[in-house]
């Protein structure tokens, strides 16, 4: 009875750190959370199944709040229209980087690295831009 007992008690052991392992494995996402007393604004950006670069935008974080988004997307992050945020711990640093085009609108565009559409007078605003997007992979910046 008591070698019953004790695998019974060992089969439940290893269930519950096989269940503990398999949750405990590193997230897949990248994380950017706001330390501003300021609402930030975020674009996100990725090459498509056709090798074609697409910007979708804009994302909001509230003060003291985090945005969790793909590892494998370029971001680009600003305060205002007029205003890109400080990124000091990405920012001349050896991470990737793309110039892509930003609307100052909810946005997907694609072939977003041409420079061309950006000028494209049918977006109706006057101040879109190339800016800089940055790939940090699966890491959680704080934009103070």
């Amino acid at each position: 009875m008591n070698n019953k007992l004790f695998l019974m008690a060992l089969g439940m052991a290893v269930t519950a750190v096989g269940e503990v392992s398999l949750f405990s494995q590193q997230a897949t996402a990248g994380e950017i959370c706001n330390a501003r007393n300021q609402i930030l604004y975020v674009a996100g950006a990725y090459t498509n199944e056709d090798d074609v670069w697409v910007t979708k935008g804009w994302w909001t974080i509230e003060p003291g709040e985090c945005l969790s988004y793909p590892d494998n997307w370029y971001t680009y992050v600003e305060v205002s229209r007029h205003e890109t945020a400080a990124r000091p711990d990405v920012e001349g640093k050896d991470f990737e980087t793309v110039e892509l085009c930003v609307l100052q609108d909810k946005q997907t565009i694609y072939n977003a690295i041409s420079p061309q559409e950006c000028d494209r007078n049918d977006w109706g605003f006057t101040d879109n831009s190339m800016q800089t997007f940055y790939a940090i992979g699966p890491r959680r910046e704080v934009i103070k």
